[in-house]
């Protein structure tokens, strides 16, 4: 599934004027649906959703997200608020670009990878400031998508897949990493726990005094499948991450190549 196939120009509105963060979401329900009572549904999911935790992750940006169980596909759109306006950002920060999913309850692992797809997008500063210089919902939809990683869209079995590894020793990094991965619209991870080879080390009595209950800790395999055409893209980014390392240690990555593959897995 590909972003592009499910945001469309009339769920994009550029906001000149003053408003607040309940008008935004009225503004959400409003792109969203177009029968009265449904706006209202639309809006008290999304009130819900919200609180739970703002879904403004700082930077100026926020997704605003829900699911309901009467949709059978998604409704993806953007909302620009020119003036920025108070959405309980984490950074405590004005909000000016808003990302809105409004998914199929039934389509969770779907709604998981648009997340993390947009996410993917608005992080990147220059897209940010690309769709706030805009002046027209057709030119907000072309540098948005302008940013979003290419669709693998054809079966498994007329593609080319890697296998990575990822090893993950640092607790702050996981996430990170785990955000870079879900990015791909198609691709399969397994999270495997673990510990570090010191943990068993210690228990033979020749290396006990070389490593204390320390060694014990945070370990987390990541493996993922994804597409060949994704896989550079992925690798440049954990690259990146193990570049800034203190002697580069703490997250290890390796790539194989699959000869064969079939099926698929729940994320």
């Amino acid at each position: 599934m590909d972003l592009s196939d499910f945001l469309f120009e009339k769920n994009i509105k550029i906001i000149k004027e003053n408003i607040d963060k309940d008008g935004v979401l009225n503004e959400i329900a409003s792109l969203a649906a177009t029968d009265p009572s449904e706006q209202k549904n639309v809006f008290k999911k999304l009130k819900d959703r919200e609180d739970l935790g703002s879904t403004g992750f700082g930077n100026g940006i926020a997704i605003p997200h829900c699911a309901l169980d009467n949709i059978d596909e998604f409704i993806v759109g953007i909302i620009i608020v020119l003036n920025g306006i108070d959405f309980d950002s984490l950074d405590k920060e004005p909000t000016k670009v808003f990302v809105f999913i409004i998914a199929p309850e039934k389509k969770r692992n779907h709604h998981i990878r648009f997340l993390s797809a947009i996410s993917g997008i608005l992080k990147q500063e220059q897209a940010v400031n690309e769709m706030l210089s805009e002046k027209t919902p057709t030119a907000v939809l072309e540098s948005f998508l302008r940013y979003s990683l290419p669709s693998a869209t054809n079966k498994k079995e007329s593609k080319e897949f890697n296998l990575l590894h990822i090893y993950c020793q640092l607790e702050e990094k996981f996430d990170e990493i785990m955000g870079i991965i879900t990015e791909v619209s198609e691709c399969d991870i397994s999270v495997i726990e673990g510990n570090n080879a010191g943990k068993y080390i210690h228990a033979m009595p020749l290396f006990a005094k070389f490593w204390g209950d320390e060694s014990q800790g945070f370990q987390r395999i990541i493996t993922t499948v994804l597409p060949k055409t994704n896989t550079n893209d992925i690798l440049r980014k954990i690259n990146n991450i193990i570049d800034k390392l203190p002697e580069r240690t703490g997250v290890m990555v390796y790539m194989q190549t699959i000869d064969y593959i079939n099926g698929n897995l729940n994320v």
